[in-house]
């Protein structure tokens, strides 16, 4: 046998369970702890669905960074299976939920922004574009440390003469968080993440998407048509600055945004996020 061996690993518990797919925790011949992203059994027929978790291991092994859920490899038979590092956290849109609010995101705010910029600029880095940037797909743990998941329509960036095309590319993506040229099925590039970032740190900051309707289309039409409300109406400690810089990325031409996260990492690390610095209580149990 070798480590590529689904069979080599004890599955001690089902974490996650998708559509498609589920995750769980289980320990390998050495001992380790890992997880595994497995198609369920009982859909293991469906082509699209094996091709989708084969494309989300091709992505998620060309990365290697702190701030990304390290994938370490991908088993095609007899179920496809991706083995990645186990981390036990939760995402960030359980935490922006939490009615008492949460710890981290309140007191430690700017370390966990500048963690979720420098994830997505190695991302872009390797000529991937994540595609779903979104609050769930950030992980974070009870000590602090954030890593980004979830590569499952990640894809290159169109180079060449076909980028000019408009094509009939299937929207992808998750509502709240979709760039514009998305939904007008252009060709995505890295600015289409940016997008997608600033509408997640809407979110953290504010405690809101950008745009909320019941109604899935009219939801669409906003990212189109509407301009985002000032993060300051919600959200009255938050600087001018981080106000600017939020709305910036939520630009509808993707010309008017950043132009990379290089350049909205060095904004970030240069700014100040708040008028006055939440008071840090003595410990995470004080606010409880």
């Amino acid at each position: 046998m070798t480590p590529h061996d689904a069979d080599i690993y004890h599955v001690q518990t089902v974490v996650w369970t998708g559509e498609a797919a589920e995750i769980c925790r289980a320990v390998g011949p050495d001992g380790k702890v890992v997880a595994l992203k497995r198609l369920r059994r009982d859909i293991k027929g469906r082509r699209a669905a094996m091709r989708a978790i084969e494309h989300e291991g091709e992505m998620a092994l060309l990365f290697d960074h702190p701030n990304i859920v390290k994938a370490y490899h991908f088993i095609p038979l007899p179920v496809p299976t991706l083995v990645m590092e186990y981390f036990p956290s939760r995402n960030l849109k359980v935490r922006i939920l939490e009615p008492r609010g949460d710890y981290l995101l309140t007191y430690h705010t700017r370390p966990i922004l500048l963690s979720m910029a420098d994830s997505l600029a190695h991302v872009h880095d390797r000529n991937i574009i994540h595609m779903d940037i979104k609050p769930e797909n950030y992980l974070l743990s009870e000590d602090g440390v954030l890593k980004l998941t979830d590569f499952a329509i990640a894809s290159r960036p169109v180079t060449d003469w076909r980028r000019f095309i408009p094509g009939r590319r299937r929207i992808a993506g998750t509502r709240p968080y979709i760039a514009p040229e998305t939904l007008r099925r252009r060709q995505p590039d890295h600015r289409t993440d940016i997008y997608s970032f600033g509408a997640t740190l809407y979110e953290i900051l504010t405690g809101r998407p950008p745009f909320i309707s019941n109604d899935r289309d009219e939801l669409l039409k906003m990212h189109l048509r509407q301009t985002p409300a000032y993060l300051t109406g919600y959200n009255k400690n938050l600087t001018d600055d981080i106000n600017a810089l939020v709305l910036l990325m939520l630009e509808k031409d993707p010309d008017r945004r950043p132009q990379s996260m290089a350049e909205v990492k060095a904004r970030l690390e240069a700014i100040d996020l708040y008028l006055e610095e939440p008071k840090e209580v003595k410990s995470q149990e004080a606010t409880r």
